[in-house]
Order: structure tokens, then sequence, then C-alpha cells
């Protein structure tokens, strides 16, 4: 994880239906923990997301996204998020990695009339290199 290397790298989240699609931003515990990713290395699969923590203020908020449109998230795999079971350190692992997107139905999903249910990217491969 990238506790020493500060890079980014981003998620798209594309609507590819007809209808503008409402989603739960990210700064929410509803939103919080919907971008998540499975790895495999060395034939363990590996699922990564948030790190849950306590809210001091929640609210359900939404945003937009257009038919054809995007959300990007910008992913910084850093101390927030953490990996079950955990990653050994390698200077470099060669791993396979795809995002999910999960929301689960809620009474706030159906209130604010968020999608809700899974898509996931396809697998793509890379280097973990750990510094």
């Amino acid at each position: 994880m990238a506790r020493n290397n500060r890079g980014e790298f981003y998620v798209l989240l594309s609507n590819t239906s007809d209808k503008p699609q409402t989603v739960f931003q990210n700064g929410n515990s509803w939103g919080y923990q919907a971008v998540s990713f499975v790895m495999t290395a060395n034939g363990t699969t590996f699922f990564i997301r948030p790190r849950i923590h306590g809210w001091t203020w929640n609210f359900p908020s939404t945003f937009v996204i257009a038919p054809g449109e995007h959300q990007i998230y910008a992913i910084r795999l850093d101390e927030w998020w953490e990996a079950h079971p955990s990653i050994s350190k390698a200077d470099e692992l060669p791993i396979s990695l795809k995002a999910v997107y999960e929301v689960d139905t809620t009474p706030e999903s159906a209130q604010f009339k968020v999608w809700t249910g899974r898509v996931e990217s396809h697998f793509y491969d890379f280097t973990l290199k750990q510094f």
C-alpha cells in the first residue's frame, strides 16, 4: 500500500444508460466504501477497501452522472485503506487488479433514488512496487 509513495491512480465510473444516474458521494457512510478492489497475487485473492471509521457528521449526499458521462475517483492506497488478508511486503509483486463499485439498497438509497447494485472492471495486470 502506498504509505510512502503518494501517487494516485484513477477509477472511472461511467453511466452507460440513457438516463441520469444518482450516486452517493464518497464523503458519507453510504458512498465511502462504494469503490473497492479485488487483487490476485501468487494464487491469493485480496480484498482492498477503505478502512471503516466513525462519522462526526453524516448525510446521504449525492450527485448525478448524466448519460454517457463519468465520475472520476482519485485513489491513493494509503493508511486509509486496508487489505484482507494483509499483503506481504515485497519489492515487486506481479498482480491482477480490478475495481468494484457496489452500493447496497438502503432506505436512503430508495429515498434519494440512488443507483444500487454491483459493477466490476476487468482485471488489469500490474507490478506492485513497494518502496
